[in-house]
C-alpha cells in the first residue's frame, strides 16, 4: 500500500511538472537562432520592457485573446518575438515581428498593440481594450 502510494505522489508530481512546462506558448527554443525582423528603435527600451511577459487573462472577456511577448537585445539592436492567439478562432501568430521601441513603450508591428511602463509594471494596451498587466515569464 505505502508503495502505491508513493508512485500516486510521483506521479502527481510529473503531471504537475508537465503542466507548468505548457502554460507558456514561447520557449527558449522558439527564439533560438538570429531574430529575423529587428524593431525601429526612437529611444532605448526602459530595462523593465526587457524579457518576456504574457497578458492575464480579463476577466471581462469571455474568450479573451492571449498575448505572449519577448523584447531582446541582439548586439546593439532590440528584436521582439510574439505569439498571440485569437480566443475565439483559436487562430495563432508566432514569430519575430517588427516593433517601434519609444523609451517606456513598444509596438508590435503585427497587429498594433502597445506595451507600456507605468508605476514598475508593464501593461498592454489593444485596439479595442486594455490596459492590461503583463506578467514576466520566467
Amino acid at each position: 500500500m505505502r508503495g502505491l502510494l508513493t508512485c500516486v505522489c510521483l506521479a502527481c508530481a510529473c503531471l504537475g511538472l508537465c503542466a507548468c512546462k505548457g502554460m507558456y506558448a514561447v520557449s527558449p527554443k522558439d527564439m533560438s537562432g538570429k531574430p529575423t525582423v529587428y524593431a525601429t528603435v526612437r529611444k532605448a527600451p526602459d530595462p523593465l520592457l526587457l524579457g518576456c511577459y504574457m497578458r492575464s487573462s480579463p476577466s471581462e472577456y469571455y474568450h479573451p485573446n492571449k498575448y505572449e511577448f519577448c523584447l531582446v537585445r541582439d548586439g546593439d539592436r532590440y528584436a521582439l518575438f510574439y505569439y498571440v492567439m485569437d480566443g475565439k478562432t483559436l487562430a495563432t501568430f508566432k514569430d519575430w515581428t517588427g516593433a517601434v521601441v519609444d523609451g517606456d513603450s513598444l509596438t508590435a508591428n503585427y497587429d498594433a498593440s502597445r506595451y507600456f511602463v507605468k508605476d514598475g509594471e508593464v501593461w498592454q494596451t489593444t485596439t479595442t481594450g486594455g490596459p492590461h498587466r503583463m506578467l514576466r515569464m520566467p
